[in-house]
């Protein structure tokens, strides 16, 4: 059985130095751009250098994200910065953008490229498509069980990465557009603002707030080291460690932790795993759970506090004003951090006063007075949120040095002899000074030993070494160290040299501006069948139905559209995990019944449907962004992320012979979640949930619907509707289509919409409904 790699986190250069020394195997940390992290420290493009040349030495790889959708005027920046890293010899790069993916395996065949979990791969069928675009690694989105990922690690030939602790996304990473759309601020692009972080109301169609106040989007952390054997059992290549925005302690606690725990499994030892999430909870805690990885629906939130709460340090006795007596329920120490139970409030530890003494630290069951700074009551319970003790013993790990053997000869009128070997390499190298005579002082074999293990400054350690000395020899102690540099550059030189490739000056060009004149129409999404009827009455010429894999559904409503001009497509939840067995048989019975046009919102679905005579629809939560993301696919039509400018749209829809089509009306979804406050808070209410019965309340009293997918999996909606009836602009864009998304528009509604859009399709005057509306980032755009 191959080790399983632990792969940790580097916002910047000491949390690197941290992951490596605490015993990760590989690293990935992104650049100054093209990165999910772009508010981390990150690495320019001499950081960058440094960092693989630091771990290349001590046999850690380095992986570099660049995944974030790239627009078409950003890829000549992005090709430079690609031919950069391919030069310095980085071991992977992990990749989000469909076209970066095009790009990079026609431009770079031998540089790796890992599918990012921003891809949204939850199937094994998306796995498959990736292995045959030449990815060699998936991560897989971090909603899948146990049971899941196993299938897909045995039935697929390329390697398999998983989350297993740190921070998790509410919603499914790629297809969260809440930070995007409130803020500007998009995660698909690196920027996310969290507000799943903040508080929220969770209420009723008619007003009522069923809860009021809460973090309902704050998922607690993942934390998996009690099932790390079963983990390993499942044939997992990488285990990840969430975390490029956690300091430098951070990073060292939690892989020191994995790293100990990984190891006692693969030498059959006793791991303590109660005592390592004890000590991993002193550097952060919002509570810890093992997520989706056992069970479809998480229930263990962080609904009080989304930040660190630390742990439980101590009980407030009595309170005067000027100090607060506490039992201690753990160690404290001066420099400590110390807060409410919520994490709200807090001061650092400066001074204890213990039997009226000043101490610098004071133990577990111990009565001591704090001057606090914060309001407290008796009774209360006090967290401990910075550990300073475990924050230095983290800070000072030793480093990691790889061993080496170390062979030396001095012989009487000779340089000085070395030869290193380290695993497979062996280097030899001479001093330019020669043995003499010894006047006085002669070396023996226990000076020149002292000499040559003088390397503390590298990255190795002197683990064997045999000398050979002449007796009555001499050679300057300078000359030795020289002798010993020139070895140990050369052993640095001949690694570093295995990683590094050419140079590249990679040629890009995007596809030229075609001539163009397209007749646009109007196209229109739903999964109620009754609005089906409406549009195919009103003349709708395509209609994507979301039948809910559901063949009575679509049979009615081929039924009611059968003597229309309306196209019926065939449309397909974004989220497919144990429905994608199902696929097969539902497209044939599509060709049965003579719908050759399908609506394709996931690669694994594209993977099968695309070995069927379909004309495929490409849909947004793909995030088409770019030219080559187009290519990629060379679908029929692509529905284009609606994180696109107009001009951006523009810019991509002259570049090609494909239909375009932009969302123009709707809730748009802000997120996709597999998590489910309705079921955690009142209960499972599937009927309603579909129809868009409840709602989150934000600070700023915007009530965002919640709507179940009718897979249980549930979609929160924007406040506002989106409504872009610049009809001349978007006809001058190129497009073909204009999409009009119904969410949770009533029969009324929605006919009222869809008139109000045909008729402003031909010039004529409109009236527009009652309605609070968003040009969304058609004008804006993203950062």
């Amino acid at each position: 059985m191959k080790k399983v790699e632990l792969l940790a986190p580097a916002g910047d250069y000491e949390a690197l130095t941290s992951a490596v020394n605490a015993g990760c195997d590989a690293v990935y940390l992104g650049g100054k751009n093209f990165g999910a992290r772009a508010y981390a420290t990150n690495f320019d493009y001499d950081d960058l250098k440094s960092a693989v040349e630091f771990c290349h030495l001590r046999d850690v790889k380095v992986y570099v994200t660049v995944n974030t959708l790239v627009a078409n005027e950003e890829f000549e920046k992005l090709v430079n910065y690609l031919d950069f890293l391919y030069s310095i010899g980085v071991d992977a790069v992990i990749v989000q953008d469909m076209g970066v993916l095009k790009f990079l395996r026609e431009n770079y065949p031998d540089l790796k490229v890992h599918a990012s979990t921003q891809m949204t791969v939850h199937n094994l069928e998306g796995v498959q498509e990736l292995a045959q675009k030449g990815v060699s690694r998936v991560i897989l989105s971090r909603e899948l069980t146990l049971k899941e990922i196993k299938d897909i690690v045995q039935n697929s030939n390329i390697e398999i990465e998983v989350f297993v602790h740190g921070a998790l996304c509410v919603s499914y990473s790629g297809q969260c557009f809440m930070s995007s759309i409130l803020g500007g601020r998009s995660g698909n692009r690196g920027r996310c603002a969290q507000p799943c972080r903040l508080k929220y109301s969770l209420v009723d169609k008619e007003g009522k707030v069923l809860e009021k106040d809460l973090h309902l989007l704050s998922m607690a952390d993942l934390c998996t080291i009690e099932h790390i054997p079963k983990l390993i059992e499942a044939g997992i290549t990488s285990f990840k460690i969430e975390g490029r925005m956690k300091n430098a302690e951070y990073v060292a606690s939690v892989v020191k932790a994995y790293r100990e725990a990984i190891d006692s499994f693969y030498e059959s030892k006793a791991f303590d795993s109660g005592k390592a999430i004890e000590e991993m909870s002193r550097i952060f805690n919002r509570g810890f759970s093992t997520g989706y990885l056992f069970g479809v629906k998480p229930s263990k939130m962080s609904y009080i506090s989304p930040k660190n709460t630390g742990v439980a340090a101590a009980e407030v006795i009595s309170v005067t004003s000027k100090t607060s007596k506490l039992r201690l329920l753990r160690d404290i120490a001066k420099g400590d951090g110390i807060s409410d139970e919520k994490g709200e409030k807090g001061q650092k530890v400066e001074i204890i006063f213990k039997n009226g003494k000043k101490v610098d630290r004071a133990y577990e069951g111990d009565i001591i007075e704090l001057p606090l700074k914060f309001y407290v009551k008796e009774g209360e319970i006090l967290n401990k949120t910075y550990d300073a003790l475990l924050n230095d013993k983290l800070k000072n790990l030793p480093s990691k040095k790889i061993p080496i053997k170390i062979y030396a000869e001095l012989k009487k009128g000779k340089p000085l002899y070395i030869k290193i070997q380290e695993g497979i390499r062996t280097v030899e190298a001479y001093s330019d000074e020669i043995s003499q005579i010894a006047e006085k002082v002669s070396i023996d074999e226990d000076f020149l030993k002292d000499k040559l293990t003088q390397i503390n400054d590298t990255a190795f350690y002197v683990e064997e070494i045999e000398v050979v000395v002449e007796k009555g020899l001499y050679m300057s102690v300078k000359g030795i160290k020289e002798a010993r540099r020139k070895a140990i550059e050369m052993l640095e030189k001949r690694k570093l040299d295995y990683y590094k490739r050419e140079e590249k000056h990679t040629f890009f060009i995007l596809p030229s501006f075609k001539e163009k004149k397209e007749e646009v129409s109007l196209t229109f999404y739903t999964d109620k069948v009754e609005h089906l009827k409406i549009a195919s009455q009103l003349g709708i010429e395509y209609v994507y139905f979301n039948y809910k894999l559901d063949i009575k559904l679509l049979k009615k409503g081929l039924e009611l559209t059968k003597d229309s001009k309306t196209t019926v497509i065939a449309a397909f939840p974004s989220i497919l995990r144990e429905e994608i067995k199902r696929i097969k048989p539902q497209l044939e019975f599509l060709q049965d019944m003579g719908i050759n046009k399908i609506l394709v919102s996931n690669l694994g679905l594209y993977h099968i449907a695309k070995n069927y005579d379909f004309e495929i629809f490409i849909d947004y939560p793909l995030n088409i962004f770019n030219n080559l993301a187009v290519d990629y696919f060379k679908p029929y039509a692509v529905t284009l992320s609606y994180e696109l400018t107009l001009e951006q749209i523009k810019d991509i829809a002259k570049r090609s012979d494909v239909k375009f089509e932009a969302l123009i009306y709707g809730r748009l979804p802000l997120m996709t979640m597999e998590y489910c406050p309705i079921r955690n808070l009142v209960g499972c209410d599937r009927e309603r949930c579909e129809k868009g019965y409840y709602f989150l309340k934000d600070r700023k009293g915007k009530l965002m619907p919640l709507k179940s997918n009718g897979f249980c999996r549930m979609q929160i909606l924007n406040a506002d509707v989106l409504l872009m009836l610049s009809i001349k602009e978007l006809k001058q864009a190129g497009l073909s289509f204009l999409r009009i998304h119904d969410t949770i528009e009533e029969d009324e509604e929605i006919e009222k919409v869809l008139k109000m859009h045909i008729e402003a399709l031909k010039g004529n005057e409109i009236e527009i409904l009652e309605g609070k509306y968003t040009k969304g980032h058609f004008y804006r755009g993203v950062l």
